[in-house]
């Protein structure tokens, strides 16, 4: 059951790192595509390795990402995460654990290139993330 309305995940997108560059109806889109997920303390919501078929926005709580060789990084609210091996189409560099109770906005890749293939607009503030990080 969603957590979430639709205009709360909307105005949520809306100020996401990764949609920051977009207009309102860019993330209308968006909002059509997002599935909530719930993580408990400690669960793991993905591997080293895996494939990188989804992104997330942390809507509330925070996850812990460890690399190796790299201190572990939190992600929390308002933050994505997952989204350089989706654009990129590694396989996941990092293990990622729910710190806390954690629901995220999870984005699955196929659809979003789906959007992205329809939605240059899109595309254009993706590429102004990429090229702000």
């Amino acid at each position: 059951m969603s957590e979430l309305a639709g205009i709360e995940t909307v105005v949520l997108l809306q100020s996401v790192d990764l949609f920051a560059h977009c207009r309102a109806e860019e993330v209308l889109r968006i909002a059509a595509i997002v599935e909530e997920r719930r993580f408990t303390a400690g669960e793991t919501v993905y591997e080293i390795n895996d494939a990188a078929d989804v992104l997330y926005c942390v809507v509330r709580g925070a996850v812990r990402l460890e690399e190796p060789d790299q201190p572990p990084r939190r992600v929390g609210p308002l933050e994505t995460f997952g989204v350089e091996e989706i654009l990129s189409a590694r396989l996941r560099v990092s293990k990622s654990t729910a710190i806390e109770e954690t629901l995220v906005l999870a984005i699955a890749g196929d659809d979003l290139f789906d959007l992205l293939a329809h939605n240059i607009e899109i595309v254009r503030a993706l590429f102004r993330y990429v090229l702000d990080r």
